[in-house]
């Protein structure tokens, strides 16, 4: 076991993963506090998805470890993944069992006790307009009501340690904003939650913290007030900005598209 003390319950920890002689990932540290929510931002193929397999222990590091709520994830993995909640990019789903037994089957692994969590599933299943369809077969879901049920999953042992990849993905906008609301909660009570996006505004209205990476580094990190400030600023990061958001080429097509609704109208 690696203690780290203190109120940290997420920390990279010089973090390193080559493949095949390629760098994905570069000396990245970074902690995440209990009552924090923390923006891991960067554009397609930067090493975010990467990082997040390390964290959960499906990739082993090439160097430096990743510690959850005190437990090494290379060296004491159990005891790590029981702190943690995980909601991947394609969500990891039974399609021939049902939702709550897809819920069920999570529960029985962490052992806990799923009558004892009734009331607080059904409020959850309701706040994701889940609970009707939690009875029917996972293979009729579509990928947004999988993504929700992969939430529900995440979060059915209490963890202290919340990871999402890519928190857009599948989620329409409803959705996402009652995924906010429940991250604020969840953030309340004390939860470190961690969540990568390559959508930058979506990152500054949902975390607390921003952390930039590209080409598997750390190029940025700030408080999401900061963000722009900082572009203007700095001519580096302001080039990964636009990768973030469009870029100039995302302006020039808004203003077409302005100027055509002009002429429908």
């Amino acid at each position: 076991m690696y203690w780290c003390g203190g109120l940290v319950e997420l920390r990279f920890v010089s973090v390193s993963k080559e493949y095949d002689g390629r760098v994905a990932v570069k000396k990245f540290d970074m902690n995440v506090s209990g009552g924090e929510i923390v923006a891991l931002v960067g554009p397609n193929g930067s090493g975010k998805t990467t990082l997040m397999r390390i964290a959960i222990g499906i990739l082993k590091p090439s160097m430096g470890d990743v510690i959850v709520n005190g437990y090494s994830i290379t060296r004491s993995p159990i005891e790590a993944k029981r702190n943690m909640g995980f909601v991947p990019d394609e969500p990891y789903v039974y399609e021939s069992l049902s939702g709550y037994e897809n819920i069920r089957f999570i529960a029985d692994l962490w052992g806990v006790n799923i009558l004892a969590k009734r009331e607080e599933l059904i409020r959850l299943a309701q706040i994701l307009e889940m609970g009707a369809a939690l009875d029917d077969i996972v293979s009729t879901y579509s990928a947004g009501m999988k993504r929700k049920l992969s939430f529900i999953m995440a979060l059915i042992h209490d963890p202290k340690v919340l990871i999402i990849d890519e928190i857009t993905s599948s989620l329409d906008p409803k959705t996402l904003a009652t995924i906010e609301l429940i991250l604020t909660g969840l953030k309340k009570r004390g939860v470190a939650i961690l969540f990568s996006t390559h959508i930058l505004e979506v990152a500054e209205v949902i975390s607390d913290r921003i952390v930039i990476i590209h080409k598997g580094q750390k190029i940025w990190e700030g408080k999401s007030s900061e963000i722009r400030e900082s572009t203007s600023e700095d001519k580096r990061l302001k080039d990964i900005f636009f990768e973030l958001t469009g870029g100039p080429e995302y302006d020039l097509i808004m203003e077409y598209l302005k100027i055509r609704e002009k002429k429908w109208e």
